[in-house]
């Protein structure tokens, strides 16, 4: 279990020191790829410069690069290689919220206007764009993983799909929600995991357990994320919240929900979604849902269903990985996104 100094309740200076230590095997990595990135977030084009210039304050927490480093140096060295891939997966996240946030409507990120709050939804779309290309350029620079990470974003894009397409879906199954999940958010740290470790040579068995890891580690997080959207702080979350009622998306609190209620329960329950999803003016129903939460002790339950996921995680990492100072950041990282408030 992650020790009882990481397991408190952080302020945003004493998470930065939680990060630091998760990350201290792999310091020396995180520096290599942050002047990387440094190059990547700079143009001589002066509308684009000002466009990378302002998405470069969208830094987060670098968890999925992390993976990249940490799953290598369970197996052996880092190479050059594994930055580069570390800065493609990178690239690939911040260019999917470039697009979210434009999906979503969101405003703010990281405490920062979001792309097309600031710029316009054009130069959204076109800078995700940008950012995309980028990374599939420096993917062909790394042996095998060009293929992997191409069709990793394909994947993640269907994910996106999926999930618009499903706005306003009343009818939507858990497992339709969990196919969602695991191509628009898991995959990406599933691949993350699978790269560091195929890069310091461990065996296809060895690579596959820690995808497994990466997946399972991403599904509790996008989990979180969505009970962080109905129940977080938006001034220590850092972004927009409330935007899954307004757009129509069923996430696991919701679904729980739905299936704890009577006949009547249910159908005041969509009754309140249609709401949300349909008018500006919802803020009494928003309570409403949010109270109905609270009452059937739903939040619990998701965060029960979080904790099963990362148990599966944490059994994958340790039959591939043997005990050592990247295998042990590598389980406090998973604990770490469970208690995680932003």
């Amino acid at each position: 279990m992650i020790s009882e100094g990481l397991a408190a309740e952080e302020s945003p200076i004493d998470r930065s020191q939680v990060l630091s230590h998760l990350y201290e095997p792999i310091s020396a990595d995180m520096d290599q790829l942050r002047e990387f990135l440094s190059e990547e977030f700079k143009s001589s084009e002066p509308y684009v410069h000002e466009l990378l210039e302002h998405l470069s304050q969208f830094r987060g927490k670098q968890i999925r690069p992390a993976c990249v480093f940490l799953a290598g140096r369970c197996f052996g060295d880092i190479s050059q290689d594994h930055v580069r891939c570390a800065a493609v997966v990178e690239l690939i996240h911040t260019a999917t919220l470039v697009h979210d946030d434009l999906l979503d409507q969101s405003d703010v990120r990281r405490r920062v206007e979001t792309i097309h709050t600031r710029f316009g939804d054009r130069a959204s779309i076109l800078l995700g764009d940008i950012i995309y290309a980028r990374g599939f350029v420096i993917s062909t620079e790394v042996n095998g993983a060009a293929r992997l990470l191409a069709e990793c974003t394909r994947e993640i894009c269907i994910g996106e799909i999926m999930q618009v397409g499903n706005a306003g879906n009343l009818e939507l199954t858990l497992n339709e929600y969990e196919e969602i999940i695991h191509r628009k958010t898991a995959i990406l740290y599933g691949l993350s995991c699978r790269l560091g470790a195929m890069l310091s040579g461990a065996s296809e068995e060895e690579v596959s357990a820690m995808e497994v890891y990466g997946l399972r580690m991403g599904e509790a997080f996008q989990i979180i994320d969505d009970f962080l959207d109905l129940t977080g702080d938006a001034s220590v979350v850092g972004k927009s919240l409330g935007t899954d009622l307004a757009n129509g998306k069923l996430t696991l609190p919701i679904l729980l929900l739905r299936e704890e209620l009577d006949s009547e329960g249910r159908d005041r329950l969509l009754d309140l979604l249609r709401i949300c999803h349909t008018s500006a003016e919802s803020e009494s129903e928003r309570i409403e849902v949010a109270s109905l939460l609270q009452q059937y002790g739903i939040m619990e339950k998701v965060r029960e269903k979080a904790r099963s996921v990362i148990g599966e995680a944490l059994d994958s990492l340790r039959a591939a990985a043997v005990p050592g100072p990247a295998r042990k950041r590598l389980e406090d990282l998973a604990e770490y996104i469970l208690q995680r408030e932003l």
